[in-house]
């Protein structure tokens, strides 16, 4: 009898603790993802403030804005140190903030979308509805409204970008997020 009783509370504690290490385990893995998640969003933002620092004129003189939108924005830049300046679109699709490069061809030069060159910058983004860029105009000071969409190029000094990072809505922690304001330096005509 004494046999069966400490086999019974052997095979509960056992299983207690089975349980236990299987549900840390479950946590430890979430939060591993999520802070995965985070660093490569914020890699993701720090690349993304570079290179809209730095925005300039295209190729062919265009306007550095080309599209201003809440969920896209393209402008021109030279991203591989070389005299051509690339066209370069941050856009969400779906869940992934992606990169798409489209080098300039010919004189003068053109930016065929058939060649844009898209990578993944960053998962779990859970922006949805939720605009990733906005638009401000020269006399943003810190409190004034956005521009409105559709944005004007021409309008736009500085943009700021909002990112909802989390890899599981359902699940702890919760959702992370990142923001900046990135002026565009070549734009500026308040000096």
């Amino acid at each position: 009898m004494e046999l069966l009783i400490t086999a019974g509370i052997t095979a509960m504690v056992g299983t207690l603790l089975g349980v236990l290490t299987v549900s840390g385990l479950r946590s430890w893995n979430q939060n591993r993802a999520q802070v995965e998640a985070q660093e490569t969003a914020r890699e993701a933002l720090a690349r993304m403030t570079k290179l809209i620092r730095e925005a300039q004129t295209s190729s062919n003189g265009s306007y550095p804005i080309n599209a201003a939108a809440a969920q896209s924005l393209v402008f021109y830049t030279n991203v591989d140190s070389d005299t051509d300046r690339e066209q370069v679109r941050f856009f969400l699709q779906g869940t992934e903030l992606r990169e798409g490069i489209i080098q300039p061809t010919g004189t003068p030069a053109t930016y065929p979308a058939g060649s844009e060159a898209v990578r993944v910058m960053a998962s779990n983004v859970r922006n949805a509805a939720q605009a990733v860029f906005t638009y401000y105009d020269a006399s943003f000071t810190g409190s004034e409204a956005a521009l409105t969409q559709p944005v004007t190029t021409q309008n736009v000094r500085l943009v700021h970008v909002n990112l909802q990072i989390d890899t599981d809505p359902n699940l702890p922690p919760t959702t992370l997020t990142l923001e900046t304001n990135i002026a565009f330096r070549n734009l500026k005509d308040n000096l």
